[in-house]
């Protein structure tokens, strides 16, 4: 099974592999309030539908480019929210900021998260 979605700002596959679920998030330019409207119920369905296995999440930052105000506190939320409900989750980027962010919300994860600078690096990482 796989699912596609392209908004806006996000791209999102949802994707089994095996017995694991990969849920791929491609963020674009600058993220709106309407965006995190299509990407938190489909993120829920997917974590929802992996039950006991938790999914495995990649997180592509490289064309990111920051969020409104609102789209913010949006991000913050959720993430708190998923914090428990994931394997493991790999975040690609660029940027200094986005590995300092990963290393502080770790610490607040049960699921592994891990920052990478290559795509392909990461996808490895989630699949062994």
């Amino acid at each position: 099974m796989s699912v596609e979605i392209d908004t806006r700002g996000v791209g999102i596959t949802v994707r089994m592999e095996g017995e694991r679920e990969i849920v791929e998030i491609v963020l674009h330019g600058k993220l709106h309030h309407e965006d995190y409207e299509v990407l938190i119920p489909v993120i829920e369905r997917a974590i929802e539908a992996a039950g006991e296995h938790k999914p495995d999440i990649l997180v592509d930052m490289r064309q990111f480019k920051g969020w409104t105000f609102e789209a913010a506190l949006d991000d913050l939320k959720f993430g708190l929210r998923i914090r428990h409900a994931f394997h493991r989750m790999a975040i690609v980027g660029e940027k200094k900021w986005e590995e300092i962010s990963v290393e502080l919300f770790r610490h607040f994860c049960s699921g592994e998260m891990q920052f990478f600078e290559d795509y392909d690096v990461a996808m490895a990482w989630l699949r062994s």
